[in-house]
């Protein structure tokens, strides 16, 4: 496990702890107890809007801290490897498998038949990046690859019964 699923790992358990008291706050505050007690509709009404500015403000932070990391921002570099992958079911055909470390490579994708997705799986199984491909359209993808290895292209799109099968790999290489 890498660094960043390490990350998401702790964000996600703590999302679920403060799910918790939550959740524990909700139950404790509807049992009978609280029940008999005479509704404040205004305090409950202050309650909620205070949860609202918190729940926005939460999604705002989340947005603005990763928007900027998000790979369709990629600009394209003048010495990047442009390549030409198309997918048809159940296999994707690439013009050239072999690639750089550290050169950024342009994917160029498009389908003959059907919807595919174009997932790219670095040597250790870690996910890099995704991308759709469809018929009579072209879809860039630009990815700069930190590791020398074999990677994997996985179709994330079911795409009829051989979608299962639908796999390719690519070489990236040492800078020389």
């Amino acid at each position: 496990m890498n660094d960043t699923m390490r990350l998401y790992n702790l964000i996600y358990l703590g999302l679920v702890a403060v799910g918790l008291v939550i959740f524990a706050f909700v139950f404790l505050s509807t049992r009978q107890k609280a029940r008999e007690r005479k509704l404040d509709v205004a305090a409950w009404k202050r309650r909620e809007n205070v949860w609202f500015v918190v729940v926005a403000v939460g999604l705002a932070v989340v947005v603005a801290s990763t928007i900027f990391k998000v790979p369709w921002r990629a600009e394209a570099k003048p010495d990047r490897q442009v390549v030409h992958v198309v997918g048809q079911q159940f296999g994707f055909t690439f013009d050239q498998d072999t690639y750089t470390v550290g050169r950024q490579v342009e994917f160029v994708l498009t389908a003959t038949d059907v919807n595919h997705a174009f997932a790219i799986y670095d040597p250790h199984g870690t996910f890099v990046a995704q991308s759709q491909m469809m018929p009579d359209w072209e879809q860039r993808l630009r990815v700069t690859f930190d590791e020398p290895g074999l990677y994997t292209v996985r179709c994330f799109e079911y795409c009829g019964l051989g979608h299962h099968e639908m796999t390719a790999s690519f070489h990236v290489e040492a800078a020389r």
